[in-house]
């Protein structure tokens, strides 16, 4: 398989994960209640959280731009010693670091942004509310191989890479340093394991690939809830054919990944984020429980993919109003 093909492959994945930062996609009952309640905390509406969605589509697009230029170079480099010449393994592994290094870099541009958006009560609740949808989904892990529930964990991880840590945890400079270190080694190891699986279903099947390109327009011209919902289901089934093989391995890697987390941690910030997540509000509980009954709530975050743009988004949409005065303050995290 040709370099320039791994290259695409990798860039194809991190962009679809990353731009699903928009909780506007969340589906069914349990999920139009978390967004609803979501919104009215926050203060805002859904068309302003498609509005800051789409603000963010140029950062995602230069994402992948700079993963695809970073790393072509260094593994052109790399395959010129003909004395170590490396394996497959090694150059997976070197664009994985390069696309981790990008998305972590990823964190203070999206807050930034969000200053233009959100009150500084409102970054930090999204912060808090996407802090205990992530530790839920990867705390449920344990008791199910369930393909939707492993994906959407690790759509949340990634999601929450991006955002940084929580402030209420009050880490120290030291702990942030080696929690990225830890991140970055989770998510290179589980992105080459779906990066791999990505690859190997376009390489046996590239009609899938034109499918899932073809639903994805039909996805971005879709007028109304019921045409994006049909269209979402059909992505989502794509999304478990191509990683249901490897929904157990994932699933350890983000165990393994929190744990490594959490024994950074002091007892006084175990104590707060347990205290956190016995607080979350009905809509969070409800949520995390339709994902414990095998419910579908977290689909649409799940089948989205590159080229729908950020989820939830209408392409004919205004572009995101001017504001003054709004917004500022501190970001997510420092």
């Amino acid at each position: 398989m040709s370099l320039k093909f791994r290259i695409a492959a990798l860039t194809l994945l991190v962009i679809a994960w990353s731009s699903g930062v928009v909780f506007s996609q969340i589906t069914g009952d349990p999920g139009k209640e978390f967004n609803q309640a979501f919104y009215n905390e926050l203060q805002t509406s859904e068309d302003e959280m498609r509005q800051f969605g789409q603000s963010l589509q140029p950062l995602f697009e230069d994402l992948g731009k700079n993963i695809a230029e970073k790393t072509m170079p260094l593994i052109t480099e790399r395959m010129r010693d003909t004395s170590s010449p490396p394996t497959p393994e090694e150059m997976m592994k070197l664009s994985m670091g390069i696309a981790m290094d990008e998305m972590i870099g990823m964190q203070k541009p999206i807050n930034d942004k969000a200053t233009e958006f959100f009150s500084e009560e409102g970054r930090q609740k999204m912060h808090l509310r996407l802090f205990q949808v992530k530790t839920g989904l990867i705390e449920r892990l344990g008791a199910t191989d369930d393909t939707e529930a492993v994906h959407a964990a690790f759509g949340f991880d990634m999601l929450h890479l991006m955002g940084g840590q929580p402030d209420f945890l009050e880490l120290s400079p030291e702990q942030r340093e080696l929690i990225t270190q830890q991140q970055k080694e989770t998510f290179i190891e589980a992105m080459t394991l779906t990066t791999q699986a990505t690859m190997k279903m376009i390489t046996a099947n590239p009609g899938k690939l034109a499918e899932i390109q073809r639903l994805a327009g039909e996805l971005q011209e879709a007028k109304t809830d019921e045409e994006r919902e049909e269209i979402t289901k059909k992505l989502q089934a794509t999304n478990v054919d191509i990683y249901k093989d490897i929904a157990p391995e994932l699933k350890t890697i983000l165990i393994k990944g929190h744990e490594d987390f959490m024994r950074v941690l002091t007892d006084a910030q175990k104590a707060k984020i347990k205290a956190v997540m016995t607080d979350m509000p009905d809509y969070v509980k409800n949520l995390l429980a339709e994902v414990n009954k095998g419910g579908n709530a977290l689909s649409g975050l799940e089948s989205w993919v590159p080229g729908a743009g950020v989820p939830g988004i209408n392409p004919n949409r205004e572009a995101p109003r001017q504001r003054t005065g709004g917004g500022g303050g501190r970001a997510f995290s420092e």
